[in-house]
Protein backbone atom coordinates (compact mmCIF):
# COMPACT_ATOMS: atom_id res chain seq x y z
CA UNK A 1 0.00 0.00 0.00
CA UNK A 2 1.47 3.66 -0.86
CA UNK A 3 1.65 5.70 1.87
CA UNK A 4 -0.78 8.56 2.14
CA UNK A 5 0.20 12.37 1.64
CA UNK A 6 0.91 14.12 4.32
CA UNK A 7 -2.11 16.86 3.58
CA UNK A 8 -4.00 15.42 0.81
CA UNK A 9 -6.31 18.13 -0.50
CA UNK A 10 -8.84 15.77 -2.48
CA UNK A 11 -9.45 12.37 -1.81
CA UNK A 12 -11.41 9.64 -3.44
CA UNK A 13 -12.41 6.42 -1.67
CA UNK A 14 -13.04 4.05 -4.45
CA UNK A 15 -14.65 1.12 -4.09
CA UNK A 16 -14.35 -1.24 -7.65
CA UNK A 17 -16.73 -4.12 -7.90
CA UNK A 18 -14.67 -5.98 -10.96
CA UNK A 19 -17.30 -8.68 -12.05
CA UNK A 20 -20.34 -6.47 -12.04
CA UNK A 21 -22.70 -7.72 -9.05
CA UNK A 22 -24.13 -4.47 -8.82
CA UNK A 23 -24.77 -4.32 -12.32
CA UNK A 24 -26.25 -7.92 -13.02
CA UNK A 25 -28.09 -8.08 -9.29
CA UNK A 26 -28.90 -4.81 -8.62
CA UNK A 27 -29.57 -3.04 -12.24
CA UNK A 28 -27.33 -0.29 -11.26
CA UNK A 29 -24.46 0.44 -14.00
CA UNK A 30 -21.03 2.39 -12.69
CA UNK A 31 -19.84 4.91 -11.62
CA UNK A 32 -22.03 5.34 -8.40
CA UNK A 33 -20.76 8.87 -6.86
CA UNK A 34 -21.46 10.31 -3.56
CA UNK A 35 -22.21 9.01 0.08
CA UNK A 36 -26.41 8.33 -0.08
CA UNK A 37 -25.84 7.43 -3.62
CA UNK A 38 -23.59 4.48 -2.65
CA UNK A 39 -25.67 3.81 0.80
CA UNK A 40 -28.35 3.46 -1.50
CA UNK A 41 -26.52 0.99 -4.04
CA UNK A 42 -25.36 -1.21 -1.37
CA UNK A 43 -28.91 -1.51 0.02
CA UNK A 44 -30.19 -2.44 -3.33
CA UNK A 45 -27.50 -4.87 -3.45
CA UNK A 46 -28.09 -6.54 -0.12
CA UNK A 47 -31.77 -6.80 -1.24
CA UNK A 48 -31.01 -8.89 -4.20
CA UNK A 49 -28.71 -11.24 -2.47
CA UNK A 50 -28.10 -10.83 1.03
CA UNK A 51 -24.79 -13.04 1.04
CA UNK A 52 -23.09 -10.45 -1.81
CA UNK A 53 -20.03 -9.86 -0.29
CA UNK A 54 -19.62 -6.35 -2.74
CA UNK A 55 -22.46 -4.62 -0.63
CA UNK A 56 -19.96 -4.79 2.46
CA UNK A 57 -17.35 -3.40 0.54
CA UNK A 58 -19.29 -0.63 -0.56
CA UNK A 59 -20.33 0.06 3.24
CA UNK A 60 -16.84 -0.50 3.79
CA UNK A 61 -15.76 2.59 1.63
CA UNK A 62 -18.81 4.63 3.14
CA UNK A 63 -16.73 4.22 6.20
CA UNK A 64 -13.84 4.75 5.20
CA UNK A 65 -15.43 8.08 3.36
CA UNK A 66 -16.77 9.22 6.75
CA UNK A 67 -12.90 8.51 8.28
CA UNK A 68 -11.03 10.38 5.64
CA UNK A 69 -13.69 13.85 6.29
CA UNK A 70 -12.89 13.08 10.25
CA UNK A 71 -9.01 12.34 9.82
CA UNK A 72 -8.36 15.49 7.18
CA UNK A 73 -11.44 18.13 7.74
CA UNK A 74 -10.16 20.53 5.65
CA UNK A 75 -9.83 18.34 2.62
CA UNK A 76 -12.45 17.63 -0.14
CA UNK A 77 -13.62 14.06 0.12
CA UNK A 78 -15.77 12.24 -2.53
CA UNK A 79 -16.64 8.04 -2.68
CA UNK A 80 -17.40 6.35 -5.67
CA UNK A 81 -17.91 2.77 -6.82
CA UNK A 82 -17.15 1.23 -10.35
CA UNK A 83 -18.32 -1.39 -11.78
CA UNK A 84 -16.59 -3.71 -14.43
CA UNK A 85 -17.78 -6.97 -16.76
CA UNK A 86 -19.22 -9.77 -15.84
CA UNK A 87 -18.10 -12.28 -18.59
CA UNK A 88 -14.16 -11.15 -20.21
CA UNK A 89 -11.37 -9.83 -17.89
CA UNK A 90 -10.62 -7.53 -20.62
CA UNK A 91 -13.97 -6.41 -21.24
CA UNK A 92 -13.36 -5.28 -17.29
CA UNK A 93 -10.36 -3.41 -17.49
CA UNK A 94 -11.51 -1.25 -20.27
CA UNK A 95 -15.17 -0.41 -18.32
CA UNK A 96 -13.22 0.26 -15.34
CA UNK A 97 -11.06 2.56 -17.34
CA UNK A 98 -13.81 4.36 -18.95
CA UNK A 99 -15.28 4.67 -15.90
CA UNK A 100 -12.56 5.91 -14.02
CA UNK A 101 -12.01 8.88 -17.00
CA UNK A 102 -15.62 9.80 -15.72
CA UNK A 103 -14.98 10.09 -11.93
CA UNK A 104 -11.67 11.85 -13.00
CA UNK A 105 -13.97 14.03 -14.97
CA UNK A 106 -16.28 14.82 -11.92
CA UNK A 107 -13.27 14.30 -9.24
CA UNK A 108 -9.78 14.69 -10.00
CA UNK A 109 -8.17 13.87 -6.54
CA UNK A 110 -4.40 13.51 -5.68
CA UNK A 111 -4.91 10.78 -3.09
CA UNK A 112 -7.12 7.83 -3.87
CA UNK A 113 -7.88 5.22 -0.96
CA UNK A 114 -9.17 1.55 -2.81
CA UNK A 115 -11.30 -0.07 -0.81
CA UNK A 116 -11.59 -3.68 -2.00
CA UNK A 117 -13.03 -6.92 -0.76
CA UNK A 118 -10.81 -9.74 -1.99
CA UNK A 119 -7.76 -10.30 -4.58
CA UNK A 120 -9.72 -10.27 -7.68
CA UNK A 121 -10.48 -6.31 -7.33
CA UNK A 122 -6.76 -5.25 -6.59
CA UNK A 123 -5.76 -5.85 -9.62
CA UNK A 124 -7.00 -2.94 -10.46
CA UNK A 125 -4.21 -0.90 -8.99
CA UNK A 126 -1.98 -0.75 -12.10
CA UNK A 127 -5.03 0.97 -13.62
CA UNK A 128 -5.78 3.26 -10.75
CA UNK A 129 -1.61 4.58 -11.06
CA UNK A 130 -2.63 6.35 -14.33
CA UNK A 131 -5.00 8.48 -12.90
CA UNK A 132 -3.87 9.21 -9.08
CA UNK A 133 -0.40 9.65 -8.10
CA UNK A 134 -0.79 8.40 -4.65
CA UNK A 135 -2.97 5.15 -3.94
CA UNK A 136 -3.91 3.60 -0.75
CA UNK A 137 -5.41 0.24 0.08
CA UNK A 138 -8.19 -0.90 2.50
CA UNK A 139 -9.23 -4.02 2.52
CA UNK A 140 -12.85 -5.59 4.04
CA UNK A 141 -12.69 -9.08 5.42
CA UNK A 142 -15.84 -10.80 5.20
CA UNK A 143 -16.52 -14.21 6.23
CA UNK A 144 -13.54 -15.29 4.36
CA UNK A 145 -9.76 -16.31 5.11
CA UNK A 146 -7.84 -13.66 2.02
CA UNK A 147 -5.29 -16.34 2.13
CA UNK A 148 -7.96 -18.91 0.96
CA UNK A 149 -9.66 -16.72 -1.43
CA UNK A 150 -5.58 -15.84 -3.17
CA UNK A 151 -5.31 -19.60 -3.95
CA UNK A 152 -8.80 -19.99 -5.16
CA UNK A 153 -8.18 -17.25 -7.71
CA UNK A 154 -4.48 -18.72 -8.50
CA UNK A 155 -6.16 -22.46 -8.77
CA UNK A 156 -8.73 -20.55 -11.02
CA UNK A 157 -6.62 -19.22 -13.63
CA UNK A 158 -3.94 -22.44 -13.76
CA UNK A 159 -7.44 -24.55 -14.38
CA UNK A 160 -8.69 -22.53 -16.98
CA UNK A 161 -5.20 -22.43 -18.78
CA UNK A 162 -5.29 -26.43 -18.68
CA UNK A 163 -8.22 -26.19 -20.05
CA UNK A 164 -7.48 -23.47 -23.08
CA UNK A 165 -4.46 -25.18 -24.11
CA UNK A 166 -5.44 -28.17 -26.26
CA UNK A 167 -1.88 -30.47 -25.36
CA UNK A 168 -2.99 -29.80 -21.83
CA UNK A 169 -6.51 -30.59 -21.82
CA UNK A 170 -5.61 -33.82 -23.91
CA UNK A 171 -3.94 -35.02 -20.69
CA UNK A 172 -6.33 -33.30 -18.08
CA UNK A 173 -9.96 -34.73 -19.76
CA UNK A 174 -8.63 -37.11 -22.53
CA UNK A 175 -6.49 -39.64 -20.41
CA UNK A 176 -9.17 -40.24 -17.54
CA UNK A 177 -11.66 -40.38 -20.17
CA UNK A 178 -9.78 -43.00 -21.64
CA UNK A 179 -9.18 -44.48 -18.80
CA UNK A 180 -13.17 -44.67 -17.91
CA UNK A 181 -14.14 -45.91 -21.16
CA UNK A 182 -11.57 -48.76 -21.38
CA UNK A 183 -12.62 -49.80 -17.83
CA UNK A 184 -16.49 -49.83 -19.13
CA UNK A 185 -15.53 -51.85 -22.16
CA UNK A 186 -13.76 -54.51 -20.46
CA UNK A 187 -16.80 -54.83 -17.83
CA UNK A 188 -19.49 -55.04 -20.95
CA UNK A 189 -17.17 -57.56 -22.16
CA UNK A 190 -16.81 -59.23 -18.97
CA UNK A 191 -12.63 -58.98 -19.03
CA UNK A 192 -12.33 -57.16 -16.08
CA UNK A 193 -9.09 -59.69 -15.22
CA UNK A 194 -7.03 -57.77 -17.96
CA UNK A 195 -8.11 -54.31 -16.64
CA UNK A 196 -4.72 -53.84 -15.03
CA UNK A 197 -2.87 -54.97 -17.91
CA UNK A 198 -4.31 -53.02 -20.48
CA UNK A 199 -4.01 -49.71 -17.62
CA UNK A 200 -0.30 -50.43 -17.72
CA UNK A 201 0.29 -50.90 -21.71
CA UNK A 202 -2.44 -47.45 -22.05
CA UNK A 203 -0.27 -45.71 -19.50
CA UNK A 204 3.29 -46.84 -20.81
CA UNK A 205 2.09 -46.03 -24.22
CA UNK A 206 1.14 -42.29 -23.31
CA UNK A 207 4.95 -42.01 -21.10
CA UNK A 208 7.19 -43.69 -23.98
CA UNK A 209 5.35 -41.12 -26.49
CA UNK A 210 5.70 -38.14 -24.72
CA UNK A 211 9.68 -40.01 -23.64
CA UNK A 212 10.62 -41.09 -27.59
CA UNK A 213 8.51 -37.50 -29.04
CA UNK A 214 6.84 -41.00 -30.86
CA UNK A 215 4.54 -38.87 -32.16
CA UNK A 216 6.41 -36.39 -33.61
CA UNK A 217 8.05 -39.19 -34.92
CA UNK A 218 4.83 -40.36 -36.58
CA UNK A 219 4.13 -37.11 -38.35
CA UNK A 220 7.45 -37.19 -39.71
CA UNK A 221 7.57 -40.69 -41.49
CA UNK A 222 3.44 -40.07 -42.77
CA UNK A 223 4.90 -36.94 -43.75
CA UNK A 224 8.20 -38.16 -45.67
CA UNK A 225 5.33 -40.85 -47.72
CA UNK A 226 3.23 -38.04 -48.68
CA UNK A 227 -0.55 -37.16 -48.32
CA UNK A 228 -3.06 -39.17 -50.95
CA UNK A 229 -1.79 -42.01 -52.73
CA UNK A 230 1.70 -41.87 -50.04
CA UNK A 231 -0.62 -42.51 -47.12
CA UNK A 232 -2.93 -44.73 -48.87
CA UNK A 233 0.06 -47.03 -49.80
CA UNK A 234 1.53 -46.21 -46.26
CA UNK A 235 -1.30 -48.14 -45.12
CA UNK A 236 -1.65 -50.93 -47.30
CA UNK A 237 2.34 -51.46 -46.45
CA UNK A 238 1.82 -51.45 -42.60
CA UNK A 239 -1.19 -53.45 -43.17
CA UNK A 240 0.79 -56.18 -45.16
CA UNK A 241 4.15 -55.55 -43.08
CA UNK A 242 1.67 -56.79 -40.20
CA UNK A 243 0.31 -59.86 -41.69
CA UNK A 244 3.89 -60.51 -42.80
CA UNK A 245 5.05 -60.59 -39.17
CA UNK A 246 2.45 -62.64 -37.96
CA UNK A 247 2.89 -65.33 -40.66
CA UNK A 248 6.76 -65.47 -39.53
CA UNK A 249 5.75 -65.94 -36.26
CA UNK A 250 3.40 -68.72 -37.35
CA UNK A 251 6.30 -70.17 -39.45
CA UNK A 252 8.75 -70.02 -36.33
CA UNK A 253 6.53 -71.03 -33.56
CA UNK A 254 6.48 -74.48 -35.91
CA UNK A 255 9.91 -75.27 -36.15
CA UNK A 256 10.64 -74.39 -32.71
CA UNK A 257 11.79 -77.13 -30.95
CA UNK A 258 12.89 -78.74 -34.32
CA UNK A 259 15.48 -77.03 -35.47
CA UNK A 260 18.41 -75.00 -34.08
CA UNK A 261 17.71 -70.74 -34.71
CA UNK A 262 20.19 -70.23 -37.03
CA UNK A 263 17.89 -72.69 -39.59
CA UNK A 264 14.59 -71.41 -38.16
CA UNK A 265 15.58 -68.01 -38.91
CA UNK A 266 16.61 -69.14 -42.50
CA UNK A 267 13.51 -70.69 -42.89
CA UNK A 268 11.30 -68.32 -41.95
CA UNK A 269 13.46 -65.07 -44.28
CA UNK A 270 12.83 -67.73 -47.30
CA UNK A 271 9.00 -67.91 -46.34
CA UNK A 272 8.11 -64.59 -45.83
CA UNK A 273 10.89 -62.00 -46.56
CA UNK A 274 9.31 -61.85 -50.51
CA UNK A 275 6.38 -60.64 -48.78
CA UNK A 276 7.84 -58.31 -46.63
CA UNK A 277 10.10 -56.68 -49.63
CA UNK A 278 6.20 -56.93 -51.89
CA UNK A 279 4.76 -54.52 -49.17
CA UNK A 280 7.76 -52.54 -48.44
CA UNK A 281 7.47 -51.69 -52.47
CA UNK A 282 4.01 -50.61 -52.15
CA UNK A 283 4.61 -47.86 -49.57
CA UNK A 284 8.15 -46.87 -51.24
CA UNK A 285 6.69 -46.80 -54.70
CA UNK A 286 3.20 -44.57 -53.91
CA UNK A 287 5.40 -42.22 -52.12
CA UNK A 288 7.54 -41.66 -55.55
CA UNK A 289 4.55 -41.54 -57.55
CA UNK A 290 3.42 -38.86 -55.31
CA UNK A 291 6.54 -36.88 -54.86
CA UNK A 292 6.93 -37.32 -58.54
CA UNK A 293 3.76 -35.68 -59.44
CA UNK A 294 3.93 -33.14 -56.82
CA UNK A 295 7.10 -32.10 -57.59
CA UNK A 296 8.97 -33.58 -54.19
CA UNK A 297 12.04 -35.68 -53.81
CA UNK A 298 11.24 -38.79 -55.93
CA UNK A 299 14.86 -39.38 -56.98
CA UNK A 300 15.28 -40.44 -53.14
CA UNK A 301 12.30 -42.97 -53.28
CA UNK A 302 14.10 -44.20 -56.45
CA UNK A 303 16.62 -45.23 -54.49
CA UNK A 304 15.39 -46.13 -51.06
CA UNK A 305 13.27 -48.45 -53.73
CA UNK A 306 16.23 -49.89 -55.04
CA UNK A 307 18.07 -50.71 -51.40
CA UNK A 308 15.45 -52.23 -50.38
CA UNK A 309 15.33 -55.30 -53.77
CA UNK A 310 19.06 -55.54 -52.82
CA UNK A 311 18.95 -55.94 -48.82
CA UNK A 312 16.02 -58.90 -49.67
CA UNK A 313 18.43 -60.01 -52.52
CA UNK A 314 21.59 -60.16 -50.23
CA UNK A 315 19.00 -61.23 -47.12
CA UNK A 316 17.49 -64.48 -49.22
CA UNK A 317 20.81 -65.73 -50.52
CA UNK A 318 22.24 -65.90 -46.89
CA UNK A 319 19.17 -67.70 -45.79
CA UNK A 320 19.53 -70.14 -48.83
CA UNK A 321 23.43 -70.28 -47.53
CA UNK A 322 21.88 -71.11 -44.63
CA UNK A 323 20.25 -74.33 -45.60
CA UNK A 324 22.61 -75.11 -47.65
CA UNK A 325 21.01 -74.55 -50.69
CA UNK A 326 23.32 -72.58 -52.65
CA UNK A 327 27.13 -72.22 -52.16
CA UNK A 328 29.35 -69.34 -50.92
CA UNK A 329 30.04 -68.46 -54.20
CA UNK A 330 26.25 -67.72 -55.15
CA UNK A 331 25.82 -65.67 -51.89
CA UNK A 332 28.84 -63.41 -52.71
CA UNK A 333 27.72 -62.96 -56.38
CA UNK A 334 24.37 -62.02 -54.82
CA UNK A 335 25.97 -59.44 -52.54
CA UNK A 336 28.28 -58.38 -55.80
CA UNK A 337 24.89 -57.78 -58.18
CA UNK A 338 22.98 -56.51 -55.05
CA UNK A 339 26.19 -53.88 -54.59
CA UNK A 340 26.22 -52.85 -57.80
CA UNK A 341 22.30 -52.42 -58.10
CA UNK A 342 22.35 -50.33 -55.91
CA UNK A 343 25.44 -48.29 -57.43
CA UNK A 344 24.02 -47.83 -60.21
CA UNK A 345 20.69 -46.73 -59.02
CA UNK A 346 22.09 -44.27 -56.66
CA UNK A 347 23.85 -42.12 -59.60
CA UNK A 348 20.82 -42.48 -61.59
CA UNK A 349 19.00 -41.00 -58.56
CA UNK A 350 21.70 -38.19 -58.87
CA UNK A 351 21.66 -37.41 -62.10
CA UNK A 352 17.47 -37.04 -61.58
CA UNK A 353 17.89 -34.83 -58.74
CA UNK A 354 20.61 -32.70 -60.42
CA UNK A 355 18.01 -32.46 -63.03
CA UNK A 356 14.72 -31.48 -61.24
CA UNK A 357 16.74 -28.84 -59.53
CA UNK A 358 17.48 -27.27 -62.65
CA UNK A 359 14.05 -27.63 -64.14
CA UNK A 360 13.26 -26.13 -60.64
CA UNK A 361 15.71 -22.82 -60.92
CA UNK A 362 15.64 -22.45 -64.66
CA UNK A 363 11.85 -24.30 -66.36
CA UNK A 364 13.72 -25.94 -68.80
CA UNK A 365 14.69 -29.72 -69.47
Amino acid sequence: MAPSPLKPERILVLCVDRDADLTVKANIRGPVIGREENIKAAIKLLLSDPGEADANAIFGAVRTYDEAKSQWPDAEVEVATITGHPRSELLADREIMRELEEVVDYFKADYAILVSDGADDERVLPLLHKFFPSIGVRRIIVQQSRRLEETYFLLRGYLRKLLSEPSARAYVLGVPGSIILMASVLSLFNLQRYLWASLGSFLGLILMSKGFDLMGKIRRIVGYFGRRLGVFSLLIGVLGFAFSLYRAHSIASYLWRRYPIPMILARVVQSTSLLFLAFILIMLTGSALEAYFSGGDYPERIFAIAVSISGWLVLYSFSLYLLGEVGLIIFLLSVFIASIFSMVVFMLSLRLAARARREAMYGVE
